[in-house]
């Protein structure tokens, strides 16, 4: 007995047939009469979808007009196959933007019934979620880290070339830290969909772990592959806006050329994360092309990293204070000094600051060597504001710090100790801190500034660089990047620029020092713009404690 005899024998209104249905699942259904080409779809996939509404005229084309272009040639293949005959079948997976503009991916299955002729009557079927199956990470929308080794496993086994790009949000655990993990869910979110759209037709993103994300290229070289990196670069390099808030995370990247890195997916996979620890390594926001000398990096890492834990851990041992003169811009005579921590292994000699300080920082070593440093600097600081009255001392803090219960009464507890008014400390926290809306961290500053203990952000200008956040920031002094005083004397923009900070920055009582002066026509042209302090090799680079008493303090007696 076929269908319709049974339903000869079984009568049951269609319309509570077609809600019983519906009702029953989280899936889209959907009806098409080809004769009218009027389709009834569920109500989901209308609150879902940018559809007209739940008859639509036309929806295959309607709906086709929502897939994203890479994918779209499947769909439309899959419906002429129908159309001509070929199959009764349709099943296709791909991406297509729901009604909040998000891209999501499905697998749209369906049937399409003819009559005795052939002719098309009815066209039916189902669109399930593929995060309802698993398949999809329920967070960011995106295929998961499985779908990234099948197509890896299929772009080795068909010998074609191709790029694999690991990514890594930079300091993403700061967001978390700072707002909470629903704040940092929706950030993982929004950069998964906001990335899909700088992608070319033949890549495609993971969600690969945690804040990591893969990107498969393929028949892409190493000059494909590293503009397409550049869009990214450009793309996080200014800050976000939520629903939740405001937000500025850089990404890092590394990347293994495939078949010229290897053959097997796990080496490929175990290659492109030693490339992105390289790009972190180097300071973050960069990107980094696997070679076999990353191998060799890795083994000195993770020398220097147990070393680094062991001195840490014996009361600091072969960590010592060096001190950058800060000088006012009018007299050129000494203003005060910035406390810079620095580390010699006994193996490898001087390690610089930009490798050493992520590693305290991933360890939570950065807290005790911290405290070790703001005493240090404390210290020094009575001792030479014995002798100059007005010195200043400024101490670069972390934001792990700050969130210790206990960072002010360690500053209270140390300032009492050497007897040192507050006002002769500066606390300097860089840039992208003051970015991000940080309800503890300004708490803190709030603190410290009733104290009289003054903020100061540094590196401004190296990521965010917008002039009206310096209305809402709670700094007392800015300190301008680098990057702005190179070529200063040349480039008309970092001119204008370094003018319109300083004169912003008077207007609202702001002090502002200038650091990275390494040429006498620098120091020149900074002078003429009247900021309040320099810094820089120029001056002197960072020396130590004997060599900067017996140069700054001694000599101005």
């Amino acid at each position: 007995m076929d269908n319709r005899d049974l339903f000869r024998q079984f009568h049951i209104d269609a319309s509570l047939f077609y809600d019983a249905i519906v009702n029953s699942t989280d899936d889209y259904i959907y009806l098409v009469d080809m004769q009218s080409d009027i389709s009834l779809i569920s109500e989901n996939m209308y609150l879902d979808f940018d559809l007209p509404g739940r008859l639509v005229k036309g929806l295959v084309p309607i709906w086709g007009d929502l897939i994203v272009d890479k994918d779209r040639k499947r769909y439309d293949e899959s419906i002429a196959r129908m159309l001509n005959g070929d199959t009764d079948e349709h099943n296709v997976e791909y991406q297509i933007r729901n009604r909040k503009g998000e891209l999501i991916w499905i697998v749209c299955r369906g049937l399409l019934k003819r009559d005795q002729d052939g002719t098309p009557l009815l066209f039916a079927g189902m669109i399930t979620r593929l995060e309802d199956k698993g398949r999809i990470d329920h967070i960011t929308g995106l295929l998961t880290q499985k779908s990234c080794i099948d197509h890896l496993a299929i772009l080795l086994e068909s010998g074609k070339h191709g790029s694999m790009m690991l990514l890594g949000l930079d300091d993403f655990s700061h967001i978390n830290t700072l707002q909470n993990h629903v704040f940092g869910d929706i950030v993982l979110r929004q950069f998964a969909q906001d990335i899909q759209s700088l992608l070319p037709y033949d890549a495609q993103i993971y969600r690969y772990d945690g804040d990591q994300f893969a990107i498969v290229y393929d028949e892409a070289d190493e000059k494909k592959t590293d503009e397409l990196y550049q869009k990214l670069h450009a793309y996080s390099n200014h800050p976000h806006q939520s629903d939740a808030g405001s937000y500025y995370c850089t990404v890092s990247a590394g990347v293994v050329m495939i078949p010229e890195n290897g053959n097997d997916y796990l080496d490929l996979i175990k290659y492109a994360v030693s490339a992105l620890e390289a790009s972190k390594q180097k300071g973050k926001n960069t990107c980094t092309f696997f070679n076999d000398d990353l191998i060799k990096q890795k083994l000195h890492q993770i020398a220097i990293n147990e070393e680094l834990h062991h001195n840490v851990l014996h009361q600091m041992r072969n960590f010592y204070v060096v001190y950058q003169p800060l000088l006012h811009t009018k007299t050129m005579k000494i203003q005060g000094s910035e406390a810079l921590m620095r580390w010699k292994s006994e193996k490898f000699g001087d390690i610089s600051p930009i490798e050493f300080i992520p590693v305290l920082e991933s360890s939570g070593l950065i807290i005790q060597a911290g405290k070790w440093i703001l005493e240090q600097a404390i210290a020094t600081c009575k001792e030479w504001s014995n002798l100059i009255k007005d010195f200043i001392m400024n101490v670069n803090v972390s934001y792990l710090q700050i969130l210790e219960d206990d960072f002010v009464e360690t500053i209270r507890s140390l300032l009492a100790k050497y007897e040192l008014a507050p006002e002769h400390i500066v606390i300097e926290l860089t840039e992208s801190y003051f970015v991000t809306d940080m309800g503890p961290i300004r708490e803190c500053f709030s603190t410290l500034r009733k104290m009289h203990i003054r903020i100061a952000m540094d590196d401004f200008g190296s990521g965010y660089s917008s002039l009206g956040m310096l209305t809402q920031a709670p700094a007392d002094i800015v300190k301008i990047d680098r990057s702005f005083i190179n070529a200063i004397h040349t480039n008309p923009f970092n001119l204008s620029f370094i003018n319109a900070v300083i004169s912003l920055c008077h207007s609202i009582d702001i002090e502002v020092t200038v650091e990275g002066v390494e040429e006498k026509n620098e120091l020149d042209t900074v002078c003429t713009l009247q900021a309040d302090t320099i810094q820089g090799f120029y001056v002197s680079k960072p020396i130590s404690k004997a060599a900067f008493h017996k140069q700054y303090i001694t000599a101005k007696q």
